[in-house]
């Protein structure tokens, strides 16, 4: 076969090792664009549905699942129309889109479907060693199992109930630290991927009668100087209109990269 045709590969989690090469170039190209696609590859493979083009044997798009939650995390890039047909559409998805041509056609796809869909615009926002400024997090502790019932009460509040072992393997897989008030835990955030060149920082929340004090700021700027310190840059996503959210991060040296549309596709009961 000819090396510069256009070539479809489903990665399962026997073969991915086949173009790991590929990826691996791809995600040094821009590891914050592609952290998810080599995280699920090394980390989830099992969990993961990955359609693949390749040409020259370069990627040159791709569609990402991560089914290792009800609502399933797609992720896709490049020039991928031709893979929106893998969408899942019989499960609720979140759907990161990466190019703005991709928007329509998705769309157009999913709109048949008996389905709620909404658009919502975020903000990718990254922070590096030269302009994190960090803001108290010596204040913030580490979430242990020795807080596991601290975190599940904060959890459930957040609206995720959780039992212990499934609080426990995210304790365990994703690095959280946490803010206390009177023994109580109020404040949360995590590095949920964690690779040489970049952390991804997300589930910041803080209990809702313990807001506007500032405490979302130390447990944000705790896990962002643990990547930090490991020589990473730390990124996340945030929703364009929660301006508080984007105050707080833009405190801490996160700056704005990049504007995409999200999304939120929920089969209609």
């Amino acid at each position: 076969m000819r090396s510069d045709l256009l070539k479809h590969i489903h990665i399962t989690s026997l073969d991915f090792y086949k173009i790991w090469n590929a990826v691996t170039k791809l995600y040094l190209s821009n590891p914050i664009r592609h952290a998810y696609l080599l995280f699920d590859l090394i980390y989830y493979s099992d969990k993961s549905d990955i359609h693949i083009l390749l040409k020259n044997n370069e990627i040159c798009g791709y569609l990402l699942v991560w089914k290792g939650a009800v609502t399933r995390g797609v992720h896709i890039w490049g020039d991928a129309e031709s893979l929106i047909k893998y969408l899942p559409a019989n499960t609720p998805m979140i759907i990161q889109i990466y190019s703005e041509k991709l928007l329509n056609p998705i769309l157009n796809h999913l709109k048949p479907l008996d389905a709620n869909i909404n658009v919502i615009t975020h903000f990718d926002m990254q922070v590096d060693e030269q302009s994190f400024r960090p803001y108290n997090p010596e204040r913030a502790v580490q979430i242990t199992d020795n807080y596991l019932k601290h975190f599940i009460e904060l959890k459930k509040v957040q609206g995720r109930v959780l039992d212990e072992k499934t609080a426990k393997d995210i304790i365990l897989n994703w690095k959280y630290y946490g803010f206390f008030v009177n023994d109580k835990l109020v404040s949360i955030a995590c590095a949920y991927i964690r690779l040489n060149e970049a952390w991804a920082i997300g589930d910041v929340y803080t209990h809702s009668e313990f807001r506007g004090k500032g405490y979302a700021k130390i447990v944000t700027s705790a896990i962002t100087q643990k990547a930090i310190m490991t020589g990473a840059r730390a990124y996340l996503h945030v929703r364009k209109d929660n301006a508080p959210a984007i105050s707080v991060y833009k405190t801490l040296g996160y700056r704005v990269f990049d504007e995409r549309p999200w999304i939120f596709y929920n089969i209609k009961q």
